[in-house]
């Protein structure tokens, strides 16, 4: 019986190849670095990410920030495939990059083939 899909396919932020299209917890990469006992910060991770095409650098203005530029991380239509951009509790103006935990042990393989 169950109930029908009221979500619709826009709002729901499952992983590439989820077979209920359900969504899935996410997390900062600081924590799943730190969960799964990585050794490394994240803004290490997040240039290694750089070089796999998963995350980039965008930009805004800011009164504040030097040369007026604020840079931030983003993740790319690859990166989606690991985990969804959050609007970042520090500014609405950026994106924050979260990773879907059920993705994290895949995206660690991709690390490891950056040199």
């Amino acid at each position: 019986v169950g109930l029908p899909n009221l979500a619709p396919q826009y709002a729901i932020d499952a992983p590439a190849g989820a077979l209920d299209g359900s969504s899935r917890p996410t997390l900062a990469l600081s924590a799943l670095l730190k969960q799964h006992g990585i050794r490394m910060t994240a803004n290490q991770a997040y240039q290694q990410l750089a070089k796999l095409g998963v995350v980039e650098h965008r930009e805004r203005y800011s009164r504040s920030a030097i040369n007026g530029i604020k840079k931030f991380w983003s993740l790319t239509a690859k990166g989606c495939m690991f985990g969804k951009n959050i609007t970042s509790p520090a500014n609405p103006r950026e994106t924050q990059p979260h990773f879907f935990e059920s993705k994290f042990p895949e995206l660690l393989k991709l690390l490891d083939t950056v040199h």
